[in-house]
């Protein structure tokens, strides 16, 4: 069989031209792009178990850029780039300013079921006054505590709209087989 002879400096050369016919920069053409070089905002669901996205929660506590891509064996450039692609963050003196609205994975109850849905980042606190007024329900019997939330809904952040379970009796059907467990709800939504 004969072996196939590669020409890595015209490779080299197309993948640069088609890069910056893109209107890509240089450094980004060449498959190696600098963290100012992405300027969308992703708006996926952060995933909890990625190195980056704990070496960014370290950086919210505190931690300096290099020693948080350190203690997760991720590169500084890496980190750079995936701090820019999905937050906002500014260094005020020392101290990393981060300011992250991309969606997360909440727990709603929503016909008769418990749900766990992507929520936009202006949601969060509907879905808090929500499982607060389940709260008060549940502690009271008073179902007043629901009526603010019946015919109302949230939509996720794929766009599909989540009426609130505002029905009594489901609501204690669902607390008495254990799935409105406020201890486990808010240490999901509190991760």
């Amino acid at each position: 069989m004969k072996r196939r002879i590669r020409d890595y400096r015209k490779e080299y050369a197309n993948r640069v031209k088609h890069g910056l016919a893109k209107g890509h920069s240089r450094a980004r053409a060449r498959g190696h792009a600098r963290a100012g070089d992405v300027r969308k905002l992703k708006t996926g669901i952060p995933d909890p178990g990625d190195p980056r996205e704990k070496a960014l929660k370290l950086m919210r506590d505190g931690a300096t850029q290099k020693a948080a891509a350190k203690k997760y064996n991720v590169s500084v450039e890496k980190l750079r780039r995936y701090v820019k692609e999905n937050t906002t963050a500014k260094l005020r003196g020392k101290k990393w300013i981060i300011t992250d609205r991309r969606p997360e994975e909440m727990r709603i109850a929503s016909r008769g079921r418990i749900y766990v849905v992507p929520v936009p980042y202006g949601s969060k606190k509907k879905v808090s006054k929500f499982w607060n007024a389940i709260n008060k329900f549940l502690d009271t019997n008073n179902a007043s505590h629901l009526t603010p939330f019946q015919g109302k809904g949230i939509r996720d952040a794929e766009g599909k709209f989540h009426p609130w379970e505002t029905d009594p009796n489901k609501l204690r059907e669902l607390d008495s087989i254990g799935e409105l467990s406020f201890v486990d709800i808010y240490s999901q939504t509190a991760q």
